[in-house]
């Protein structure tokens, strides 16, 4: 991949934000230019850094598209270049330190006139204008405002909520998935509730949320309030007679990172009781072999070959384990 160029003074003028552009640019080439995903995935395997950052995080920031609102993530950034760079020999913490402060005068020096609060709905700004409002209230250090704003957009309805969280993804995908995880929670005892966030979720083209999986952190917070087998079996019901196909598959996501084996059978069980769910059985198999551990797995297939009315789902899962590399 070709590296990010540094952005020229008609796109980002000279002052502080240049100025931290360019310790943040020289820093990444004095690392040899890392890839934006190979920054990522280092940045994220490391127990050491303080927060984690998508690649789209680190494009932005090379591009001078936004200051990033939160120094946890540039600090990560930062820390991850300094490791890799075969220039600079003092001290780590000394060069965070001098880019924190950096970060700090650009964030202060950000003109705020165009940050204007809606305060009704004759000035509420489109989704996109809403999600850059929220993540430059926050570059500014002005937290509580941004947090009062997002919030405000929640309590719109589903539909303008997901709007603002599509927005959001090339900014900050990881609280997406967060806010998301946290909506399905509340409304985990209410069905109705969840299948309009489905539905807002269904409008938004996939490619919108950049290889992430909405539905399936939908569905995830829908279970995350100790949902019992029986829980999840009434809302495979429930999406099942709305003939929500990509609800019922989120839900088969989110629920085979969560199941113990003998839970997993039970749904099966009353997922071959429904119609046309074939394709939904096959990546649920798919996904328990996937992350689930494969002794736990061989164990499902015996019990699905016990008279579960299951043995055709148990060859499948044994097929789909012998093609998978054992889980470390």
């Amino acid at each position: 991949m070709p590296r990010v160029p540094m952005p020229s003074p008609d796109q980002v003028p000279p002052g502080p934000r240049r100025a931290l552009l360019q310790a943040i640019h020289q820093l990444h080439e004095e690392a040899g230019w890392p890839g934006l995903q190979k920054t990522s995935a280092a940045i994220r395997d490391r127990d050491d850094l303080p927060d984690s950052i998508s690649h789209e995080g680190i494009s932005k920031i090379l591009r001078g598209e936004t200051v990033p609102a939160q120094w946890l993530k540039l600090e990560s950034l930062v820390r991850q270049y300094l490791t890799w760079n075969f220039v600079r020999r003092g001290d780590i913490d000394t060069e965070v330190l001098r880019i924190q402060e950096l970060w700090k005068e650009a964030v202060s020096s950000s003109p705020s006139l165009e940050l204007t609060i809606p305060r009704g709905p004759d000035d509420w700004p489109s989704p996109e204008r809403l999600a850059w409002l929220v993540n430059e209230l926050a570059a500014q250090n002005r937290g509580e405002e941004a947090d009062e704003l997002f919030q405000r957009a929640l309590q719109r309805g589903p539909e303008e909520t997901v709007q603002v969280l599509a927005a959001l993804v090339p900014i900050d995908p990881e609280s997406v998935t967060t806010t998301l995880y946290f909506i399905g929670g509340h409304a985990c005892q209410d069905y109705d509730r969840v299948a309009e966030f489905l539905a807002a979720l269904h409008r938004i083209p996939p490619e919108t949320w950049l290889g992430g999986d909405p539905v399936a952190a939908l569905m995830k917070g829908v279970l995350m309030n100790g949902a019992s087998w029986s829980d999840t079996a009434d809302l495979l019901q429930f999406l099942h007679d709305r003939g929500d196909a990509a609800g019922i598959r989120g839900l088969m996501r989110a629920a085979a990172r969560k199941l113990d084996p003998g839970t997993a059978v039970d749904l099966l069980a009353d997922m071959k009781k429904l119609t046309r769910l074939d394709e939904a059985i096959e990546e649920f198999l798919a996904v328990l072999v996937a992350n689930m551990d494969h002794v736990l797995v061989n164990r499902m297939v015996g019990q699905m070959r016990r008279g579960r009315g299951l043995s055709r789902e148990a060859s499948t899962l044994a097929r789909l384990l012998k093609k998978s590399p054992q889980r470390k």
